[in-house]
């Protein structure tokens, strides 16, 4: 703690997030000390610079949901014509394709599989080379809780609706 400012309280009035009461009491501390003052006008750029690049970046990354509409569009039409899936352990790995099919294209293999695996494993008995028909919409609603924090409710509701078409002969 430097002249009574944590580094807390410091970075939270840089970036603007500080309480009204906090920020009222640092300004009136940096109308007071040239040395805090010189700290203020050396850091602040930066922080500024850093919070704009941030908000760009958010801007640039986020899908709208007429695209993501229309990405899947293009995804479902590949996947059209999956057979039903019943309790065999191939079939179930067809259905595990199927979902494969529906996330490679929008989180490229690698992600996908991640995010299978972690869904099949969120109950640490069943992963995925042991997926079950018990397991299987436990692991179809993990799947779509985790896509919906990765792209939202549109995609993890397709999840969940593919997955419960997958599991209809399960």
């Amino acid at each position: 703690m430097k002249h009574g400012i944590t580094e807390e309280e410091w970075e939270d009035y840089l970036a603007n997030q500080s309480t009204q009461y906090s920020r009222q009491r640092i300004d009136a501390h940096l109308v007071g000390c040239s040395q805090c003052w010189e700290r203020y006008q050396d850091e602040s750029p930066t922080i500024l610079a850093l919070a704009a690049a941030a908000r760009e970046a958010k801007e640039t990354l986020v899908v709208s949901d007429e695209r993501l509409r229309s990405m899947l569009a293009v995804v479902m039409a590949n996947a059209r014509g999956f057979g039903e899936v019943s309790t065999t352990t191939d079939e179930i790995r067809s259905g595990l394709h199927f979902l494969r099919t529906i996330l490679d294209p929008v989180f490229g293999p690698n992600a996908a599989q991640c995010a299978m695996v972690l869904a099949a494993n969120g109950s640490a008995s069943h992963p995925l080379e042991r997926m079950t028909a018990q397991s299987w919409n436990a692991f179809v609603e993990r799947l779509a809780t985790l896509i919906s924090i990765i792209c939202g409710d549109v995609f993890a509701g397709l999840i969940r609706e593919q997955g419960q078409l997958a599991s209809a002969g399960l």
